[in-house]
């Protein structure tokens, strides 16, 4: 058994290619290719035995060479004398074994090796084809009607919203939702909403008093949904919590960081970035993909804002455009001849709705606001102004 981001991998799991990016197709979301034992070479030739990048004018002709042999799954990666490289997470190799999860670059396109047990999932209401998505999918779906509580674990940034939808529907499918701030809830809101026919979603589950969260364990008729943004482990530990806390659901399903899913990144910020935005540079790309993501997903949601803020009338979304946090987590990139990256990075003024949703984002602080735009904080407060905006309502 090999263990990787929490998934074990089994016999059945064998190497796949990911495809995250190309320059002919852009973001890809697509089914993953599967790994034959023996040698496959990546270049702009064609034919048998090669993965061929014929539009990617950065890809030698034979530019890099993967090798792949059982029992057990081995894959080494060799780069083939090319003239700009190969990349694994973002540095520059001759020859080196992947593991599931690396980040491989060949020119300008990306891909993510994966073992998996077939190339592409099922239809779900759960996107995602990051191994650790997968296995979520899968736990959600073993919820069904005849249970009654589920605690939803995630950490600090994830976002709860569609999954608290997916659960919803597997144990309420025809009920209503009825959400609860689990801090300063009395014991009399908690009876009436547990004799409801609604689903009850209680947020932030780790700060309800001990009473009512043993409460939650007995009769009611209404299903619950809680949320809690922390390890259990590290609540037990700080006495926040007992053990016996999440005995009280019938299913604990962890919510994968989205450090675990680079397979999803592009896939969810082109979806927060929505239409008709500039392309995104290779080297914005490959910082995107090999950053560690400590804000989670609402990190993400906020390069998403600032991209759209900062990047609206250029030709390319570059690095340069993103909060200092992505900046120097990364090593230097070959591209400095990169037309996507040369570009003049202009500070366009911000139309109202990203200029409300960065002071959603940033709770009002125009400070901060101002630091994203990179601009004066009196230039900040006189579109505030302009726009009849209140920095108190974000």
């Amino acid at each position: 058994m090999r263990y990787s981001e929490g998934v074990m991998l089994s016999e059945s799991h064998r190497p796949h290619l990911v495809p995250l990016y190309t320059v002919e197709r852009g973001v890809l979301e697509g089914p993953a290719i599967r790994l034959g034992v023996g040698e496959t070479c990546l270049g702009r030739d064609e034919g048998t035995g090669l993965l061929a990048f014929p539009r990617d004018t950065r890809v030698s002709r034979l530019h890099a060479k993967l090798t792949v042999v059982d029992s057990p799954w081995r894959v080494t990666l060799q780069d083939l004398n090319s003239k700009n490289g190969t990349f694994v997470n973002g540095r520059p190799v001759e020859s080196i074994g992947l593991v599931d999860g690396d980040l491989v670059r060949v020119g300008q396109s990306f891909f993510a090796v994966r073992w998996r047990s077939r190339p592409e999932e099922p239809a779900s209401d759960i996107r995602g084809r990051a191994p650790a998505q997968i296995k979520l999918r899968s736990e959600i779906d073993r919820v069904g009607a005849n249970n009654r509580t589920v605690l939803l674990q995630g950490s600090e940034g994830c976002v709860f919203e569609d999954l608290v939808a997916a659960v919803h529907r597997r144990l309420n499918p025809e009920g209503q939702r009825v959400r609860l701030e689990a801090d300063g809830l009395a014991m009399d809101a908690l009876e009436a909403a547990l004799h409801g026919a609604a689903t009850l979603v209680i947020e932030n589950v780790e700060r309800m008093d001990s009473a009512l969260l043993q409460r939650l364990g007995g009769p009611s008729l209404a299903p619950i949904i809680a949320t809690v943004r922390a390890d259990l482990d590290t609540l037990v530990q700080d006495g926040a919590w007992n053990r016996s806390d999440a005995e009280l659901f019938d299913h604990c399903i962890r919510i994968p960081r989205l450090v675990e899913r680079r397979d999803d990144v592009l896939g969810l910020l082109v979806a927060a970035l929505g239409e008709g935005m500039p392309p995104l540079s290779i080297d914005l790309i490959e910082t995107l993909l090999i950053y560690n993501w400590p804000g989670d997903v609402v990190e993400l949601m906020e390069v998403a804002m600032e991209l759209r803020v900062r990047g609206a009338g250029l030709d390319a979304l570059v690095t340069e455009l993103v909060s200092p946090r992505l900046r120097g987590r990364r090593t230097a990139s070959v591209f400095s001849d990169d037309s996507h990256t040369q570009i003049d990075v202009r500070r366009p003024i911000p139309s109202r709705p990203d200029l409300e949703g960065l002071l959603t984002i940033h709770d009002g602080n125009v400070d901060a606001v101002a630091d994203v735009l990179g601009r004066s904080r009196m230039q900040v407060t006189a579109w505030i102004q302009q726009f009849d905006l209140d920095p108190d309502d974000g």
